[in-house]
């Protein structure tokens, strides 16, 4: 009988095999007897399957069960072993990430080699089985198994598969620590495939990924990105875009390493979409373990936490225990980051047990590393050093530079407290050796930290001084690489570099120098989106975008619809007494969010956060123009911050060092500083006085004004004592104040501080800056392209609940001669219609400030809320944006004294100044003050002088209205001047 195998040709065979709906077709089709061409069309078959490896998996597998089928209803027991084989293969090294089985799989095939005495092909197997015993971290079995098949390899001249088998030692020794030994042996490997030529193209790109892995973990980092790049040209030529997902993955490491942190994100988000693309479920896994690594060094501690729990439960189920002890470590980095030290030291310890079991000696001593790190926070530096030292010499051992330098900046910080000196010196200098030969400034920064401590310690200010401000120049260009919405928790724990130049330059009496390097500490990334004007819009800039921007616009429109139906369902908490004592009106109370409500919303807010930050990493405004985020390490070089000042101005900028507060008073014409005398902890708990007593406000009768009244204005003595009564004689001359409030004091009424006869509002027009040097940016009014005079008013009186928001709306809409929107016209996208043309806006309003995610702080408007995101995606070219609504002038305080909130996204949209409040205000007192501010402002007064004479206004009616609740809420930041 003629059979099926020499009718047609091969490729056709299986072309018709492969086609075949099920099993009964496919032995319908085999019409040959066994014998050798059944074998011949078993091994065809597996080659096809090698070919899908890295391109279609679920093919691998189709392809091992009909192999493992035609074997056991064949009597052909090669077939099964080459199918046993092919299935190990997919689970393994294709992406599936099920070692377990892939072992199983392996050994079975070579038990069936073994029987058939076929000891080459037995040993080819066994290759494979070393690369799958790596994962599980049974190393000792691994390298069993691979000395026994490389002798067997090497005897019979089997080349090819002994460079195979060699790389998977490599691998072995590579994640047991030993990247010397796992270097040799790939430089054997790219050796043997570029002598064979063409043959050996598909597997140079590999052996350069691997290669530029441990040239990195060596130190090599420009040895080690040549070789990420050559592999990424040649896995880009060959199509294989698995395996360059798996290349950009670890350039992104690299990356990191480097604190390019912006290229680590973007290549990581890049590898991620990769894997997922090709059905790499396990290999995406392992880029969300690098992103945490990624978010550590951002200080996103609860990204991490939560990142690493599901990566835990995930690799749970393939049994790799490395991967579970790294999110182990990460997660105990993460809680050690956010002072839960109890629960930290409980994940390294059983990130240590994975590491001890994997026999892993290098994370073993990351994991003891991270003890020592916690042991230093809690005061034990004698602990801490011993640790620490012996991480150096395992470092040392398995010659690992930068886990080394790591580990020495820890021992040395021990020292410093145990005022070793030579100790320090000598640990610093190994680390300087290593940051000065690869340029890497997150080891820099810290050395430099370090080195200004210890001669700052040995009084030589000067030697401190220089070694300050080569910390401070490298911070600041690890903050350049980074998305400009990373940057607050980045600086979260690196202002006492700052502080301690601060406090440095006036011991050395300095105070320009001092007011530079305070300047620099605070609000960087708004003064960045306001004099590059970066664009942060949720838009479509190529075409990889669109995807994120349809997800991100979805979930926006979900998310509006939940909050929209639970703040429906918020009553309107209204007190009232007696009519006639005129009580305070309606204050909006908002109920907290609970239960599966609560869970649904802030489950979508943490997605849109996510997806608008990565849309923001990989958004060309940032990887494009490097130079754009480098802040000006000379900022004296430039024209003076005095300059902007008019004579009658006296610019106070509060600083806290150590605890400490520092004011520097800046005129046109000179600098001074002042040491306050009173620490930053007693001026918080008056203030939280002072909150507790407005709060009382709309909680109380007519009868118990006089009293809150005396209060409030107690409290409000004793801050001026200590803010502003040390520098009285500074004041002297000047007619208006600008405020630049640090930390804490962002959210104190100075204009509302009182002497003892009168408040500082009835001395001084007062106006607010988060930072001075936006005085370059904002004194300027809109652009002369505007009208004159073109305003729009939103009114929505939030259902009913807040009816003298509609009065206000139209009243400030009558005063400017603008348009007033009301209640159903007060609308997002009327407002995007009209707001580009407006030289004001004004929103009266609810207001909504989010403690827990200022991103979704936002004003109720008719068709949804207006929240921080949204605002970053408006163009203004208003020269006033008055956000009459509650806590509209709240913010979090993030690292380097960033703003987060509605005021920094106005004036990043182009908003030259703001009025905005610091506490709820009622709405009957609010319209009314309103009024009063737009009367002065349309007769010309500017905008300063015009909100003072409504505040004043206030306090002249005298009753009820002199309480600073009803008028101090209202500040003006920015540009004071006129309209």
């Amino acid at each position: 009988m003629t059979t099926l195998i020499q009718a047609l040709p091969n490729e056709e065979i299986l072309d018709r095999l492969l086609a075949c709906p099920d099993w009964s077709a496919q032995q319908a089709l085999l019409t040959t007897q066994p014998g050798q061409a059944d074998e011949q069309l078993a091994q065809l078959l597996k080659q096809r399957a090698d070919r899908f490896m890295r391109s279609d998996v679920a093919a691998v597998l189709r392809i091992a069960q009909l192999l493992i089928k035609l074997g056991e209803q064949m009597a052909l027991p090669v077939a099964c072993a080459l199918g046993l084989t092919a299935q190990a293969n997919a689970w393994a090294v294709g992406g599936l990430g099920d070692y377990y089985r892939a072992v199983d799989g392996y050994a079975q095939a070579a038990a069936i080699y073994a029987a058939l005495q076929r000891p080459i092909d037995r040993a080819k197997v066994l290759a494979g089985k070393v690369y799958a015993l790596a994962f599980l971290g049974r190393y000792t079995e691994a390298v069993d198994d691979g000395q026994w098949a490389a002798q067997l390899l090497q005897a019979h001249a089997q080349w090819q598969s002994l460079a195979g088998l060699n790389w998977n030692l490599a691998i072995v020794y590579g994640r047991q620590g030993d990247d010397m030994g796992a270097l040799e042996k790939f430089d054997q490997i790219r050796d043997f495939y570029q002598s064979i030529g063409t043959d050996g193209a598909w597997c140079l790109p590999m052996v350069e990924q691997n290669r530029a892995i441990v040239l990195r973990n060596l130190g090599q980092f420009p040895a080690s990105i040549a070789a990420s790049q050559r592999a990424w040209q040649l896995f880009a030529q060959l199509g294989q875009t698995a395996e360059l997902a798996r290349t950009q993955q670890n350039l992104a490491i690299t990356y990191l390493v480097l604190g390019r942190y912006n290229e680590a994100l973007e290549l990581l988000d890049q590898a991620s979409q990769g894997f997922l693309a090709d059905g790499r479920h396990a290999d995406a896994l392992v880029v969300e373990l690098y992103v945490t690594d990624c978010l550590l060094h951002l200080r996103r501690f609860a990204d991490v936490l939560d990142k690493c729990q599901a990566i835990q439960a995930r690799f749970a189920q393939s049994g790799t225990r490395l991967e579970i002890g790294q999110a182990l470590l990460n997660e105990g980095i993460a809680l050690a980051g956010v002072q839960r030290y109890a629960e930290a030291l409980a994940s390294l310890h059983a990130a240590h047990h994975c590491f001890a079991q994997e026999e892993n000696a290098i994370y073993c001593t990351a994991a003891e590393m991270e003890r020592a790190t916690i042991l230093l926070r809690q005061g034990a530096y004698a602990e801490a050093l011993q640790v620490s030292q012996a991480c150096i010499e395992i470092f040392q051992c398995y010659e690992l530079p930068v886990r080394r330098a790591q580990a020495c900046l820890l021992a040395a910080r021990a020292a410093l407290a145990l005022q070793a000196e030579a100790t320090v010196r000598y640990l610093l200098q190994q680390v300087f050796a290593l940051s000065d030969q690869h340029d890497i400034p997150t080891l820099a920064y810290q050395a430099h930290h370090l080195l200004g401590d210890l001669y700052k310690q040995l009084g030589n200010r000067l030697q401190a001084q220089a070694a300050y401000r080569c910390a401070i120049q490298a911070l600041e260009r690890l903050r350049s690489n980074l998305m400009v919405e990373f940057r607050a928790d980045f600086l979260a724990d690196k202002a006492t570099v700052y502080e301690d130049m601060v406090e440095l330059c006036l011991a050395c009496a300095e105070p320009e120098q001092g007011f530079v390097y305070a300047e620099r500490a605070k609000s960087r990334a708004l003064l960045d989106l306001v004099a590059h004007r970066v664009d942060l819009r949720i838009q479509v800039k190529d075409a990889r975008d669109q995807l994120a921007v349809d997800e991100l616009l979805q979930l926006r429109q979900e998310r509006d619809r939940l909050y929209r139906r639970w703040e429906t369902q918020t009553d309107l908490h209204t007190q009232r007494g007696n009519l006639a004592d005129g009580l305070v009106g309606s204050c909006k109370v908002t109920r907290p969010l609970v239960g599966d409500e609560q869970q649904q919303i802030l489950a979508l807010e943490k997605q849109i956060t996510t997806r608008w930050h990565k849309l923001l990493v990989h958004n060309a405004d940032y990887a494009r123009d490097a130079a754009l985020w480098q802040v000006d390490p000379a900022p004296v070089s430039r024209t003076p911050i005095q300059a902007y000042l008019p004579e009658d101005t006296l610019l106070l900028e509060y600083f806290t060092v150590r605890g400490a507060l520092v004011v520097f008073l800046v005129s046109r014409h000179a600098i001074h500083a002042v040491r306050l005398p009173t620490p930053i902890g007693q001026v918080i708990q008056l203030t939280q006085l002072l909150g507790l007593n407005l709060r009382s406000v709309t909680r109380s009768g007519a009868a118990q004004f006089p009293s809150l009244t005396q209060n409030a204005v107690g409290l409000l003595q004793q801050l001026y004592t200590h803010l502003l009564a040390p520098c009285a004689a500074h004041l002297a001359g000047y007619t208006r104040l600008q405020i630049v409030p640090h930390g804490p004091l962002h959210y104190l009424p100075f204009h509302a501080l009182h002497d003892g006869q009168h408040y500082v509002l009835e001395r001084y027009a007062v106006s607010y800056l988060p930072g001075a040097d936006l005085l370059r940016y904002n004194r300027d009014s809109a652009s002369a392209s505007v009208p004159a005079i073109h305003a729009v008013a939103l009114g929505h009186s939030f259902d009913d609940r807040l009816p003298h928001t509609l009065q206000e709306a139209q009243q400030v809409a009558t005063l400017t001669g603008g348009q007033a929107l009301l209640d159903s016209r007060a609308t997002i996208s009327q407002l995007r219609a009209v707001a580009e043309d407006c030289r004001i806006v004004h929103f009266a309003t609810h207001g909504d400030f989010r403690n827990d995610n200022p991103l979704f702080s936002g004003l109720a408007l008719d068709d949804g809320w207006l929240t921080t995101l949204d605002i970053f995606n408006l163009r203004l070219q208003a020269s006033l944006v008055t956000l009459s609504a509650c806590q509209t002038g709240r913010h979090v305080i993030g690292g380097g004294d960033e703003l987060l909130g509605l005021m920094r996204a106005f004036l990043y949209a182009g908003a030259q100044s703001l009025v905005a409040t610091l506490w709820s205000v009622e709405d009957q007192s609010t319209a009314t003050l309103m009024g009063l501010f737009y009367t002065q402002l349309m007769a010309g007064a500017t905008k300063g002088d015009a909100l003072r004479h409504a505040q004043l206004a206030f306090l002249a009616a005298g009753s009820r209205q002199a309480h600073p609740f009803f008028w101090a809420p209202f500040f003006l930041v920015g540009n004071a001047g006129p309209l």
